[in-house]
């Protein structure tokens, strides 16, 4: 009886850390966007276009200002809901971009305190951060 109470412990304990380890892995991102930007919700297939350099402007002319995080759980949810690429395959991009002359990525940040931060203060601008992350003084944008 005893035996077959430590296996079932050890068991839950095990389950509770591989829950736990998949929920920080799978963090949803959330798209913000500096205040004074009109619009309240933004097209999936946008934004794609936009953080792969294709689209520039919201839908009134204001110019969009894209911005990313360097890494991150949030960085690659938002890459792979959204652009369906993986964190490597997004580099790979931009750095052929840059090498044939195409384009120029978008600017990035250690931390999604600075990106919010940024994000708050440029007019135009819109990025993604994890849904816990504090973000006072940004518009989350619904992405249909």
């Amino acid at each position: 009886m005893k035996k077959s109470l430590v296996v079932f412990l050890t068991l839950s304990i095990l389950t509770v850390s591989v829950v736990t380890v998949f929920a920080e892995g799978e963090a949803s991102a959330i798209v913000i966007a500096n205040p004074n930007v009109s619009q309240d919700s933004v097209k999936s297939a946008d934004l794609a276009k936009l953080f792969l350099g294709k689209n520039q402007a919201w839908s009134d002319g204001q110019k969009m200002v894209p911005v990313t995080l360097e890494s991150g759980s949030a960085h690659d949810s938002f890459l792979k809901m959204y652009l369906k690429k993986s964190a490597s395959q997004f580099s790979t991009f931009w750095k052929q971009a840059i090498f044939t002359g195409q384009g120029i990525p978008p600017k990035s940040f250690k931390s999604e305190a600075e990106l919010v931060d940024y994000v708050k203060k440029v007019a135009g601008a819109i990025g993604y951060i994890s849904s816990e992350t504090p973000h006072e003084g940004v518009k989350v944008l619904k992405v249909e």
